[in-house]
């Protein structure tokens, strides 16, 4: 794994977005078909739902970015809210879930900014996507989920961080080709203020990984 400390997307400064969404849609069919997801069944990864579901309305309506496996569409679904989990690969898990919860449960596969427009949600999870994102892209992917919350509606995150606080973020780039950056809550907080939310909660959850945590916000958006 290559790292670096800054990235803004191509040379120039304009966006890589077609290309790398395509590098990322392949590096994420291989990581389930060779069942190289370790992060399906990592413990520290159930933390964010319970962290929204303090601050949800019962009955909820929720879309789950970057669902994968379900996971975290169960954990919603169990407590009385509805889904919609979107992914850029399909899963055989859907099947199951969309059996036990019928309407309350729906399933998407493709990219999230290539969704058709109109519906709004109560909330937002974001279990592991923003992280993976070009940071010349990060803005528009933002602008996105802002544009499918309600006022007010909630956004949970899951970003990458280290154990102990970083100085600044950190960008590394995997042999598959994949961005992961590294965040500390300052530079969290402000990429969420700037792109129309409210940071109303913040947790560090220490991975199993040594040296590694996420770094769990809660924010809301702007009226």
């Amino acid at each position: 794994m290559t790292t670096t400390n800054q990235h803004d997307g191509a040379a120039d400064g304009t966006s890589t977005a077609g290309p790398y969404r395509e590098v990322l849609r392949e590096a994420f069919v291989r990581r389930y078909e060779d069942g190289a997801d370790s992060w399906s069944e990592e413990p520290a990864m159930r933390e964010l739902v319970p962290l929204l579901c303090g601050e949800l309305a019962a009955g909820s309506s929720v879309i789950d970015i970057g669902a994968g496996r379900g996971r975290d569409a169960e954990l919603l679904l169990a407590a009385g809210h509805r889904v919609t989990a979107v992914d850029l690969v399909r899963l055989p898990d859907w099947d199951a879930l969309a059996r036990r919860y019928g309407a309350a449960a729906s399933f998407e596969a493709g990219d999230f900014a290539d969704m058709a427009a109109g519906r709004t949600y109560d909330a937002a999870v974001d279990n592991g996507v923003l992280h993976h994102q070009d940071p010349a892209d990060y803005a528009q992917y933002l602008a996105n989920v802002r544009r499918r919350l309600r006022p007010g509606g909630l956004l949970a995150v899951s970003l990458f961080t280290t154990a102990e606080e970083l100085a600044e973020g950190v960008l590394n780039r995997a042999e598959d080709g994949r961005l992961s950056r590294w965040f500390n809550e300052r530079e969290a907080r402000e990429l969420l203020s700037g792109a129309g939310f409210t940071v109303i909660a913040v947790r560090t959850v220490r991975r199993e990984l040594p040296g590694l945590a996420y770094l769990l916000v809660l924010a809301r958006r702007d009226a």
